[in-house]
């Protein structure tokens, strides 16, 4: 799948370009959601997304309708949206919006 970023700050952090400021995320965590970011790049589709029970994808509810996550630890998750775009040979467009704490 395709994938791009909404978010300049992730996108710096996965292109491992420095960013400003104190780190928003723990080294761990950058280093898990880069790996993250790699398997949704090599996915077929979102429906092979369910295959990999550790990430835990789902379609988010609420004020997130319309979002979708995957588990990048314990903690946090990767918010994204999946975009069709049919002039692509490749089917689904993920575009990545957020890195979050999960439960706060």
């Amino acid at each position: 799948m395709v994938i791009e970023f909404s978010n300049d700050y992730l996108q710096c952090l996965f292109e491992g370009k420095p960013v400003i400021g104190k780190p928003r995320f723990p080294a761990d965590v950058i280093i898990k959601f880069k790996k993250t970011i790699l398997i949704l790049q090599y996915a077929d589709s979102s429906n092979s997304l369910k295959k990999f029970k550790g990430l835990n994808f789902e379609a988010l509810k609420g004020n997130l309708k319309g979002y979708y996550s995957v588990r990048v630890d314990i903690k946090y998750r990767l918010i994204f949206t999946i975009n069709k775009d049919l002039s692509l040979t490749v089917s689904e467009i993920i575009v990545i919006d957020e890195l979050s704490k999960h439960y706060e």
